[in-house]
């Protein structure tokens, strides 16, 4: 019996063990992403203040944080747009690029937007519902109400870079490409973090596959038809139902919410981080961005992380050098 228990309390001594150092493995991974993806920064009351759920309207949602930091910058500020696949996410994921460049001395901020599925809209008499539209919408009303804030305390702001990772990032991109001249606050540049750029490109765009599942009027068929439309409404603010749905209309609608082919000779420079090895948003999304942008003549970086996915956590060096050009972006552009 003795034998037995001794048996019992080594197999659990190596359980406990594996689990130990499994789960040690786990974090330093994390820790590792974290460091080189660059989301670890810093801050405390010597950097400078945090103004935090400061509301740009009247949803649930309409709020954002600012970032003032000890003197600075006259006239500059910097908004980031957080991620999660227009359905999730919160507007402190992408805190750290506000602290990073808050401790630059540039006026910073970070906002959430009503999300699709995951949110309702009460009062809006625009949009039914939260949709890209109405998330783009959210963009420039939060502009509005930065620029009045700043202006209550104390700091006048006449220009703004805008950048944001995955769906920030394309709303980023999409907001600078529809609003370069319309902007409370001009766009200087735009940052993306490996944001969709083309919506045909991201989801199926395949005529062929189209034009069969539009045919289809098996229940299954009809369910997916269903799926259809309630991503063609999501992405674009439209109402469609089945009956009139076509491959040219979704190629449209999706063409309208794609950033690059709204680019124009007006657009914003753009720095782009993409990962080699993301399976969510292909590198090709940036260089298709990069491509569009410079035949406009319009300065473009982009930066493809060789060992990262969409986590851009594998290249600390590349993170560095991303990080370095929004910095000469920002003194560059900022007037």
């Amino acid at each position: 019996m003795k034998t037995a228990f001794k048996i019992l309390g080594i197999v659990v001594a190596i359980i406990l063990t594996i689990i130990l150092i499994g789960g040690g493995y786990l974090f330093y991974r994390i820790k590792m992403n974290q460091e080189n993806g660059g989301t670890n920064v810093e801050w405390s009351e010597s950097d400078g203040t945090v103004h935090r759920n400061l509301s740009y309207g009247n949803e649930k949602r309409n709020r954002f944080d600012l970032f003032i930091p000890n003197n600075p910058k006259k006239g500059a500020m910097m908004l980031f747009v957080h991620g999660g696949s227009w359905m999730g996410g919160e507007k402190e994921d992408i805190e750290y690029a506000a602290r990073r460049f808050a401790k630059q001395g540039y006026i910073t901020s970070t906002m959430n937007y009503s999300r699709i599925a995951s949110d309702t809209l009460h009062h809006s008499q625009k949009h039914a519902y939260p949709n890209i539209e109405s998330m783009v919408d959210d963009i420039y009303a939060c502009t509005e109400a930065i620029k009045s804030k700043c202006a209550e305390l104390g700091h006048e702001l006449n220009q703004m870079a805008i950048g944001g990772y995955s769906a920030g990032a394309h709303l980023a991109m999409l907001y600078s490409t529809r609003h370069h001249d319309s902007s409370p606050l001009p766009i200087r540049f735009m940052i993306s973090w490996v944001g969709p750029a083309d919506m045909n490109m991201l989801f199926t765009s395949d005529k062929k596959q189209i034009m069969d599942l539009l045919a289809n009027n098996t229940e299954e068929g009809k369910a997916k038809q269903a799926e259809l439309c309630m991503m063609v409404s999501g992405i674009s603010g439209k109402v469609v139902k089945a009956e009139e749905l076509s491959y040219e209309l979704i190629q449209q609608l999706m063409s309208n919410v794609s950033p690059s082919d709204l680019v124009s000779a007006a657009t914003p420079p753009a720095v782009l981080a993409y990962g080699a090895n993301d399976k969510l948003v292909s590198a090709e999304h940036g260089k298709a961005m990069d491509s569009r942008l410079k035949s406009f003549g319009i300065e473009s970086q982009i930066y493809i992380y060789p060992n990262s996915g969409h986590e851009l956590g594998y290249d600390k060096d590349y993170t560095q050098k991303v990080n370095e050009t929004i910095s000469n972006y920002c003194k560059k552009y900022f007037k």
